[in-house]
């Protein structure tokens, strides 16, 4: 069995080093006299609405971008705000979810390369193909 959890625990290490997501401000209304701006992956934001209450959370795009380390973000999560309020959020499954949504916004980053390379590739088509897209 140790050698199962051992396989599992390497291929989250091998899956990624550093990457790059977009990053989120998020508003948080900590008391009537105090608002904080923070700027955080989107995924956290579900942190602080769990900590202030989701009324006194709010959350605007960004246009840049923060670098993570995919296999490391529970970790951090439970360094910065407590292994009770990460395990709340997201459960008791040692980040396993976590890391599923963290691979979700890796993948919705490389989207545009990929929508571009199809774009090509449909404007190389014959014109029978655009002449059927267009009905």
């Amino acid at each position: 069995m140790n050698n199962s959890v051992n396989n599992t625990m390497n291929t989250k290490e091998l899956i990624h080093s550093d990457f790059q997501i977009k990053e989120v401000e998020a508003v948080v209304r900590r008391d009537a006299f105090t608002t904080i701006h923070v700027h955080v992956p989107p995924y956290e934001t579900n942190i602080l609405r769990n900590l202030f209450g989701r009324e006194n959370v709010t959350v605007f795009e960004r246009p840049s971008k923060t670098t993570i380390t995919p296999e490391q973000e529970y970790d951090r999560l439970c360094a910065k705000y407590g292994h009770e309020v990460v395990a709340k959020v997201f459960g008791e499954d040692d980040g396993d979810r976590l890391m599923e949504i963290v691979e979700g916004l890796m993948k919705e980053g490389q989207l545009p390369a990929q929508e571009k390379a199809l774009e090509g590739a449909l404007e190389q088509g014959s014109p029978e193909t655009k002449g059927a897209k267009k009905r």
